[in-house]
């Protein structure tokens, strides 16, 4: 898996519970969903089409760190589907957990916001996160 985004967890990012909105989590995922495509596909034209298969398992508090790993993706004409799991690590416990996955599709368009062919990926492959080096 490749990291793609880090966060931690404010005050300012948590509701009366003092847990993480839910909100505020599927905007750091956009985020790092983006940042996954536009590598692959070398393009900033990327916006989001669909995220699903979104079931929060664990809460984040304050303190916590929030990690985006790109887990797999399929690259077709137009679009990217990415596959993205989320860990949250306790720096006060050093304990990792997953806090959720989900798939999202990403579509290439061009300046009128219509679905563009996408040029510098192989298309039609699925794909496992590239490891690290």
């Amino acid at each position: 898996m490749e990291l793609l985004l880090r966060q931690l967890c404010l005050t300012s990012h948590v509701g009366t519970k003092d847990v993480l909105f839910g909100g505020q989590m599927l905007a750091w995922a956009d985020i790092a969903a983006s940042i996954w495509c536009m590598k692959i596909v070398k393009s900033d034209n990327m916006i989001t089409k669909r995220m699903s298969d979104i079931d929060f398992l664990a809460p984040v508090r304050v303190g916590d760190m929030v990690e985006f790993y790109g887990e797999s993706y399929k690259v077709g004409r137009t679009s990217v589907t990415v596959h993205i799991v989320v860990h949250i690590y306790d720096p006060r416990t050093a304990v990792t957990s997953e806090a959720f996955r989900y798939t999202t599709v990403m579509v290439n368009i061009d300046r009128n916001l219509r679905p563009k062919a996408i040029e510098h990926a192989i298309q039609g492959t699925e794909f496992p996160a590239p490891t690290p080096a």
